[in-house]
């Protein structure tokens, strides 16, 4: 993981009314859960950005996708996501090296994903624009 990707983790698992919400802080992944993850979970990785090369000091601006994944039910996967929104929108995240001044949800996500036996499986999230600078 790169050093936002770590910052964004460890504001993830910190928030203890998200991870009560799933199986601990081991159902919160960056890029890909591991195949036969237990359900609900939390998916999270970069969707795009990176320089804005619009001033001298070195600023990144990044768009990271984070949805919660839910074999229940549609609703059950949105609490989750509500309580991911009240963690990570406006919130200042620690980033070695750098400093995170915009943490914001710009766009919500939500879909249905079928497995081959048959099995809903329901995404709903959102992405988020992250700005940083050292």
């Amino acid at each position: 993981m790169n050093a936002l990707s770590s910052g964004l983790y460890s504001a993830l698992t910190a928030g203890t009314t998200v991870t009560s919400l799933l199986a601990g802080t081991t159902a919160i992944h960056h890029g890909v859960a591991p195949r036969g993850s237990a359900f609900p979970y939390i998916v999270f990785n970069q969707q795009g950005g990176g320089d804005s090369n619009d001033n001298p000091r070195r600023n990144k601006d990044l768009v990271y996708t984070v949805r919660a994944v839910s074999n229940a039910s549609n609703k059950s996967a949105g609490v989750i996501d509500a309580a991911v929104d009240d963690l990570l929108h406006g919130a200042t995240l620690t980033v070695s090296g750098w400093s995170n001044y915009w943490t914001m949800r710009e766009q919500d996500i939500e879909y249905i994903e079928t497995t081959p036996d048959g099995q809903n499986i329901w995404h709903v999230g959102g992405m988020y624009r992250i700005r940083i600078c050292e």
